[in-house]
């Protein structure tokens, strides 16, 4: 089990649009989804590209580079050429911080 990071503010997250933060390891993207704060790994899983500035349509995003598309919320691939399920990582909010459940 990971821990919670501060990653971002509240007040930066712009529903349809994606917030990157880095962290010591990766990328994560966040989004609001009204009240919900997704946050997912900024990696293709088919090529290992950055994801977070592909066009997000709702609770999907779409790859930019072979328009993979993605559940930001449940990580499940909805479209080839990915195969592989995108990481997902549990949110909350205290405050104005979003804080991101990490493996450290």
């Amino acid at each position: 089990m990971g821990e919670f990071q501060k990653l971002a503010k509240l007040s930066d997250l712009k529903e349809g649009e994606v917030f990157v933060a880095e962290t010591r390891y990766h990328r994560v993207g966040l989004t609001r989804l009204g009240d919900e704060v997704c946050a997912f790994a900024d990696l293709c899983t088919h090529d290992g590209e950055d994801i977070a500035t592909g066009e997000l349509e709702g609770d999907v995003i779409v790859c930019p580079r072979h328009s993979a598309k993605f559940n930001i919320r449940t990580g499940k691939v909805l479209c080839m050429p990915a195969v592989e399920d995108l990481p997902v990582y549990k949110t909350r909010i205290v405050g104005d911080e979003v804080e991101v459940e990490l493996e450290d």
